[in-house]
């Protein structure tokens, strides 16, 4: 899956999930310019974790500010191959 497909399915998530109706761009910051408090960005996490079958560990999260951010860890997760541990 590349870039663009990912940025495709989380901008289908944001819309679904978090009521977002704009367009998503990878410059985008979660907090400023989609408005997520902690709540949304823990539904969208879960989310991302559950479409893309990945988990995200705190040390992901910590490092996500922007769309982009988000898109470059899944691609990195879903080339990885990781698998989540309980």
């Amino acid at each position: 899956m590349n870039e663009s497909q990912i940025l495709g399915v989380i901008s289908e998530l944001a819309h679904t999930q978090l009521g977002w109706s704009g367009p998503l761009e990878p410059e985008m910051d979660l907090v400023e310019d989609l408005q997520l408090d902690s709540l949304k960005l823990l539904t969208l996490a879960v989310n991302v974790e559950n479409h893309f079958q990945i988990c995200l560990d705190p040390d992901d999260e910590a490092g996500i500010r922007s769309v982009g951010d988000l898109v470059s860890v899944i691609e990195h997760k879903l080339t990885r191959g990781t698998e989540c541990t309980p």
